[in-house]
This record gives C-alpha cells, structure tokens and sequence, in this order.
C-alpha cells in the first residue's frame, strides 16, 4: 500500500513529465533511485549504460520544486525554494554534453568550467538548476566552496550527484606507491562538510564489481541506510564474441574493409577499441589504405568526407567534435578509438564495438560493450584478443580463456546476485555458446559470422611460464631503462631519444608484460618488436640476470654499466647537427616507459 508520501512523489513525477515532451515514463530503477534520493537517502544507482541514469538528477529539481510547494512534501525539501543539484562528473566532454542535454529539454545547467563573472553570480543567486563540475573544481576551488556554504544554497541545495562513481577508486586511489591519477575523486566525501547536515548523495554507474562497490562506500562516506537499486547489465540483443588473432595481422578486419567498399555509408556504425593509442594508428591505417579511394564519399579527399575516422586524448578538440558530429549525422562509419571515447557517449545506433587487444578490465570492457545496440536492436561485442598480448586483469585472463558462455561470465561480475544465464538459442548468445548451439536438430541453423571466420593462431604447445613478482618486474624495469640509456651514453641527439636507439618506452612496457614467457631470443624476436637482435640479446641477458641468477638491483646495474655501457663507448658516435646545442637523455631515475592514453589510465 503507497503512503501519503509515495503518492506524492508519484503525482509530481507525472506532473513533471507533462512539461517534458520527449519523456513518456520513468522506468521502475529509475523511480526508485528519485523517491530515495529525494526523501534525503543516500543513493546508489546501479543501471546498464544506455539506461537512461541521467534522467534521474535531471528531473530531481523539477520534481523537488513541485513537492516543495505541497502541504505533504518529504521533510527534507519543506523549506526548499528554487531546488538545486551539484552535478560531479570526471570528463569535460561528459558535462559538456550532459549541460547540452539538460537544457534541451528545458532545465537550466551549466558548467563550472569557463564560467564568465556574470555567469558565477547567476550560479550563487540559484539561478540554474543544475550544476556541473569536475571534482577538482568542486573540491579544490575556494570560489565554489564558498558558495556551498551561502544561505542560499543551504536552503535549496537538494543533492549531490556523482556520475560514473566507478571513476572514483580507481582514479583517485593510490595504489602501491603510486598516487592517485585524479586525487580529487578520492576527496569528493569532503563536499558533505560544505553542505546542510544530511544532504544525500546519489551515486550513478554502469559497472561497480564488489570491490568497487566497497571503495565507492568507503570513499563517498555512504550512510549505512543507503539504497542501492540495480538493474542486470545483461543487455541481451548484443551477441558476445571473443577469438584470439595473431600479433600485426589486420586480416580481422577484412570484414569492415568489404563491407565499406561495398556499402560505404549504408554500412552499419563499428567502433573499434584500442588499449594504445600506437595500436589505434595502425588499426587506422590498415583499414583506411586498404579502401583506398572508398574510403572517401565523392571525390574529395577530406577528413569530413572519410567514412573512417579515429579518435584518441590527444585529438584536438575541434578534431574530436568533427569526429562525434561525423559519425552521428555524417559519413562516418567506423571510428577508431581509445578509452578517450567512452564514458557518456550516447550513439544510439551503433552496430558493433570491437576490441583489437583485450580491454584493461572488464569494467572497460562492459561500459565500451555498452556502447552498441542502445535502440534495442541486435548488436555485436567483439574481443580480438592478440597473441602474445597478455593481460594482467585476472578477470579478463579468465574472459579470454572462458570456455563457458562468455554472456555469464562477463555479466556476473557486476551482479550482486549472479543471475545472467546463457541464452537460447545459443547462436544469438556468444561465440562459445554459437559452437554448442543445437536449434536445428543436432547442428545450427545460423553460420558463424564472418568477423569470426578465419584460421586462428595455433597454440603453441608447453610454452614456458615463470610466475614473477613486483619485485622482479621492478627490477626488470629499471634494468631495460640502465640499458636504454647505455645506448647514448656518450651521444648527442639529432632526432628523439627513441628513434636514434630504436630502444623506446612502449618496448620497455612490451617486455615487462612478456616477462612471464621470455626464456629465448627467439621468443623476444617473434613476439616483440625488436628491430636489431643485439636489442633482443641484451633483453635476454637481462632477464637471466633478473630470473636467474637473481641479481638485486645494484649489481644488475652494474653487470649493465660494464657489460653495455664500455662496448657503446667503444663504437660510439656523436649525432649532431650544426652548433646546435641539444637535451641530454633522461636520467634512468626519472626515466620511464611511456604512457598510454591519459584517458585511459
């Protein structure tokens, strides 16, 4: 039986949604995360992407301001006069499109980020609705602070939202040694301080595996009465496949290569996922060269006439946006990325996402899933895992291995209740369930798709694997950067660090993610790209002095010194140019293999 309170929470949701015309309902994960919310409970709204999480913080104003002004109001928005949510989001992109969303249905927001003066006194007088910022400005911006603090917004402060809350432990925890990437989502708890006592929070996201769900607690200070509404991730009009590929054959792709030749733009939208942005450049290349002058609608030979594009952190802005208008209204048919297009894109008609090398986590791997079939119909997940490529998430060691349906296995891990099954028939659930599927009689009626149609790499028999601890990987590590810089331990550099070595920081991070398989040169030669073979001996070495014969550290860099250094000094040559005068190499203390795709971290 509702209470008085609960009906009327329903009746100014009704009354709310006559103002929005393209709002119909709210879903029943949807209510119940608003009526918590509003009541004052701490929320925790576990929703599949595409669900339609931000209608909840947007309608909350509007629905708090009906509430507000009815005799059977909740106690906590009694005294509550123009209502007012602070929005905390972890990308600029992300706000920027949200504020764009909000406003076209008619609620007023904005965005912290540039905000004019006239703009910053709009925002302390209540003027909007809803407000947007990165963490940083929330919790390090005195300005901001401060405004929390006025009467105003004491009054009609109703909430605070934290969207895509999964961001927060893993970007603003420290974790063995390193700090955090974005310290200020480990502070976002602080705001309460800033707020009236009980001000709830309404935590939104996608993909929170049990240990993230604890951080999340732990970090925002979750009061122990706190709601939690969930919904299955299971989205089941997306088909799972995951098939192994060998290293720098593109021939995977040849599917999308056809197909664009053949359809060019009435070929289905693809994204294509990569872990590095150097993986995402190749992907890039391969597909658009082997198009040649398909890859182009009409004869001119423009980035806006390209049915390819890609998209990375380091993409220029106005770059980006060409990408992202392309691709939802343009020529653009596949976009190839890294993690730097994920979080809060919202194409409602992409077809297929595919992964060239297996996803960080599977948190990356459910939210970029997430991305294809958001208008319900079917949609392909595909992983071409890359041999010789090996992660160190051990969830999605497990996933790439998984001999069982890849649906269960990859959906369960963000259910509190495992309750994802296989689906039937099994052709339309994974690519490991398609190979058991027995719809017609004893075999299946449906062919394998073709983007799984090719030989697959052979397995290597009694391939060697050492276990190695973070001890020895260090070690490891410190030692490939001694022998790095040995390389210009008496030079000058004309060109960068990296082409005059042939000895970069991706190839360092290549080596230590093989380090468990590395027992011959010929293993260094075939799965790594090593460009001279006294590279490739020199890596041996120092896996024997490391593996081996356990070396520590100082005499490891010592064996280097006299082992490498004497023998470059020997033949060494000075690279110059001119008089000009150029930058000495790092010191191997500061040193270190270069970073992927800060979006990606």
């Amino acid at each position: 039986m509702a209470t008085d309170g609960s009906t009327a929470i329903q009746d100014a949701v009704s009354s709310a949604i006559l103002g929005l015309p393209t709002v119909k309902s709210l879903r029943d994960e949807q209510y119940a995360a608003l009526e918590s919310f509003l009541t004052g409970k701490d929320t925790v709204a576990l929703l599949p992407t595409g669900y339609g999480k931000s209608l909840i913080y947007q309608i909350a104003p509007i629905v708090a301001g009906i509430l507000a002004s009815r005799p059977n109001a909740p106690a906590w928005l009694v005294n509550v006069k123009k209502p007012i949510v602070i929005v905390v989001s972890p990308l600029v992109a992300l706000i920027k499109d949200q504020v764009e969303k909000a406003n076209s249905l008619g609620i007023s927001a904005i965005s912290l980020l540039d905000v004019k003066d006239k703009d910053a006194e709009d925002i302390k007088k209540g003027k909007y609705q809803l407000v947007f910022g990165i963490p940083e400005l929330w919790v390090d911006c005195e300005l901001w602070g401060d405004m929390l603090l006025s009467d105003h917004f004491e009054q009609n402060l109703i909430g605070i939202v934290v969207d895509e809350v999964h961001k927060t432990p893993s970007w603003g925890m420290a974790k063995k040694g390193v700090k955090a990437f974005r310290q200020c989502f480990g502070r976002i708890a602080e705001l309460r301080s800033l707020c009236r006592c009980g001000t709830p929070l309404l935590a939104l996201t996608a993909s929170a595996d049990a240990k993230a769900r604890k951080d999340i607690v732990h970090l925002l200070k979750l009061k122990k009465d706190a709601t939690y509404v969930e919904a299955s991730p299971n989205k089941p009009n997306i088909r799972l496949s995951c098939v192994t590929v060998k290293a720098e054959d593109f021939s995977c792709f040849d599917w999308i290569v056809r197909g664009l030749r053949e359809k060019a733009m009435l070929h289905p939208k693809v994204l294509i996922y990569c872990p590095k942005i150097a993986y995402a450049s190749e992907v890039y290349i391969h597909i658009k060269d082997s198009l040649q002058d398909h890859a182009y609608v009409g004869p001119k030979h423009e980035s806006k006439y390209c049915l390819v594009a890609m998209y990375h952190a380091s993409t220029h802005e106005h770059k980006k946006e060409e990408v992202l208008a392309c691709f939802e209204e343009g020529p653009v048919r596949v976009v190839v990325a890294t993690t730097a297009l994920s979080m809060g894109i919202d194409f409602k008609d992409v077809r297929y996402v595919v992964h060239y090398g297996a996803p960080r986590t599977m948190e990356d791997l459910l939210q970029q899933i997430g991305r294809a079939g958001r208008d319900g119909q079917q949609a392909y997940g595909i992983v071409y895992s890359i041999s010789g490529k090996p992660c160190e998430d051990t969830d999605m060691k497990e996933f790439i291995r998984c001999k069982e349906c890849l649906r269960a296995k990859l959906y369960n891990v963000f259910e509190r209740e495992k309750t994802t099954m296989p689906m039937t028939p099994g052709h339309s659930c994974c690519s490991v369930c398609h190979k058991k599927c027995s719809c017609n009689e004893d075999t299946c009626a449906v062919c394998i798709p073709e983007f799984e149609m090719w030989t697959q790499p052979e397995q290597e028999e009694n391939v060697l694997t050492r276990n190695v601890t973070a001890d020895q990987l260090q070690r490891l590590r410190e030692g490939l950067i001694e022998y790095r810089q040995s390389l210009v331990q008496s030079t000058k550099l004309m060109f960068s660090f990296d082409l005059t070595t042939g000895f970069s920081g991706d190839l360092i991070q290549t080596v230590l993610e093989h380090a468990p398989h590395i027992f011959s040169v010929e293993y260094i030669q075939k799965n790594i790209h090593v460009y001279k073979k006294e590279h490739a001996d020199a890596i041996m070495a120092i896996v024997n002095k490391v593996f081996d014969e356990r070396l520590d550290i100082d005499d490891l860099l010592s064996y280097i010194q006299t082992e490498f250094v004497s023998e470059q000094e020997n033949g060494a040559e000075s690279f110059y140019f001119g008089e000009n005068t150029f930058t000495d190499p790092p010191s191997s203390s500061s040193s270190s293999s270069s970073s992927d795709d800060s979006d990606d971290n």
